[in-house]
């Protein structure tokens, strides 16, 4: 089967992939795995009590990995899970678990956001219209998939 691949998805693909082993090598360095980095940062932005439920919506990763995560974390001491209305649980950061974000999450975002506002505000708004137009067209292309 031969088929010629658009080089402009040849490039979206290689800027993304770029962008994720960016990634991984900071996390590497934490020694954090995505989905650690991923709650630990959901929490942070959520706020403590947040559910797994909203975790997983917020990191767009799927809910048996976000458990999995938060039963990895619990059990290192890092979050507690306090019961609320059945069945859900709130999460929570320990002491330990504070001490951990301050010095391995609170880096990369700080990171994130000296490179952000290197980037002038025009390109900004110029990368987001591109890439929200870019999202919602793929996502009506994915749509398109799970009906036929």
């Amino acid at each position: 089967m031969q088929y010629k691949i658009n080089e402009k998805v040849k490039y979206l693909n290689s800027m993304l992939c770029e962008i994720d082993n960016m990634y991984q090598t900071i996390l590497l360095k934490k020694g954090l795995s995505d989905s650690e980095y991923v709650v630990l940062f959901s929490i942070m932005e959520l706020g403590e009590g947040c559910l797994q439920k909203e975790i997983a919506n917020n990191g767009y990763i799927n809910k048996k990995t976000t458990n999995s995560t938060i039963k990895k974390l619990e059990k290192n001491g890092l979050i507690t899970l306090k019961a609320g209305k059945y069945p859900n649980m709130h999460i929570y950061l320990t002491e330990a678990g504070k001490e951990y974000i301050q010095s391995n999450i609170v880096p990369i975002i700080n990171m994130q956001t000296s490179v952000m506002e290197s980037v002038p505000d025009s390109d900004f708004v110029n990368l987001d219209k591109t890439y929200s137009k870019y999202i919602k067209i793929f996502k009506g292309e994915i749509e398109k998939l799970s009906k036929s």
